[in-house]
């Protein structure tokens, strides 16, 4: 294969060093929602056949029934991000209340692993300047990516084959791609999207890595 492309690249009068070289795609692929044991398990299962680390954001009352999911996740390399403590609507809570799901997420997530996490990733993506104040407040920072790649992938109308395209379209250096945790299909998928993200060049990393490589 090569020599043939030598030879092909000799009669153009091109050399190996005129082909365009693939700029690398430094990306980092998000799960939300857990954990639960019957779904992280198997994902977990995934991701180290495939030699990744990715970032999970975690619901504080999920972590507080499954700590020691909580930790196997954290114990296999990955990234663990506050998801508040129930998956309200920010807009739904007064300040108090708004406070205490971001506290309470931070929590159960130090207690179960005995680390607190960095970032607190908005449920329902609702971000505004309340939350801003009540992140600050716990000592978090606001996970906000550059470049969001949607798998859609918490809707169940939407198909195994619509979130293996949508999870490889667009995507660009320093994208944040995001799956949820809990759907079948998207674990199914995800060999097939990872080796279609590797065909375009990409690299995987935990959002923190990425925020510090841009």
């Amino acid at each position: 294969m090569i020599r043939a492309l030598v030879c092909l690249l000799a009669v153009g009068g091109l050399s190996m060093t005129d082909l365009p070289v693939q700029a690398p795609k430094r990306v980092a692929l998000f799960f939300d929602d857990g954990p639960r044991p019957a779904d992280a398990g198997p994902l977990l299962a995934v991701l180290a056949k495939e030699r990744i680390t990715v970032t999970f954001a975690l619901v504080g009352e999920r972590v507080e029934e499954n700590p020691a999911t909580a930790r196997a996740i954290a114990a296999a390399g990955h990234e663990l991000v506050n998801h508040s403590q129930t998956h309200a609507h920010a807009k739904d809570l007064d300040d108090d209340a708004l406070d205490r799901e971001v506290a309470g997420g931070r929590d159960a997530i130090h207690a179960a692993v005995g680390f607190t996490p960095r970032w607190y990733w908005p449920p329902f993506l609702e971000t505004d300047d309340r939350l801003r104040t009540a992140v600050t407040r716990a000592g978090l920072a606001l996970y906000e990516p550059r470049h969001l790649v949607v798998s859609l992938d918490y809707d169940r109308t939407v198909s195994a084959a619509e979130i293996y395209r949508r999870a490889t379209t667009g995507v660009r250096d320093g994208s944040v791609i995001l799956f949820h945790e809990w759907r079948t299909e998207t674990r199914e998928q995800l060999p097939a999207i990872l080796a279609e993200l590797r065909r375009q060049g990409c690299t995987f990393m935990t959002f923190s890595a990425l925020h510090l490589s841009q």
